[in-house]
């Protein structure tokens, strides 16, 4: 009576033996896909974060010298929209009032709304082959008022002469 027993507890085993190792087969493409998507989606906030930080840094850094002297490698940092004319950010209707005044319009709309420091910058992130290869990328953009200079009502009125005259520049 063991004999016949210990044979169907055997034949049992073997199935269940059988049916883990499928288990296992299904299971490894479906763990190896989780674990890709885990590992990209870590790598990307990494480079956000990283990317955000340094753009940051690189805004105030900026903003906090009012506006003058960049720190190296940081040459995505820009004075508004036109760094030339020195430009602030400023809503639409004060840029076309600035576009109408010229180089004067710049300096005394500069003096009286202030300047801008602004800040974008991109890094790629490389997809894994196993979600479709490529990259995707990671963007950061701040925006931070400069520091204002103490200037004399006699270094306004020059800035205010050397942005009609273009001699003095």
């Amino acid at each position: 009576m063991n004999a016949p027993m210990t044979r169907q507890l055997q034949r049992q085993r073997r199935s269940s033996r059988g049916s883990a190792y499928a288990e296992t087969v299904v299971m490894i493409p479906f763990f190896v896909a989780v674990f890709s998507c885990m590992m990209f989606v870590h790598k990307a906030w990494s480079a956000k974060l990283y990317t955000m930080q340094q753009n940051r840094h690189c805004v105030v850094s900026y903003a906090f010298e009012a506006c003058e002297r960049p720190l190296p490698g940081c040459s995505q940092v820009r004075v508004g929209a036109d760094t030339a004319a020195g430009a602030g950010e400023r809503p639409g209707a004060l840029n076309s009032l600035q576009n109408l005044l010229g180089g004067a319009g710049s300096t005394l709309l500069g003096g009286l709304v202030g300047q801008t420091a602004s800040g974008r910058l991109t890094r790629p992130v490389a997809r894994p082959t196993l979600l479709g290869g490529g990259s995707l990328n990671a963007l950061a953009g701040n925006s931070m008022a400069c520091n204002t200079v103490r200037s004399t009502p006699a270094d306004v009125a020059r800035q205010l002469f050397c942005g009609v005259v273009p001699v003095c520049r």
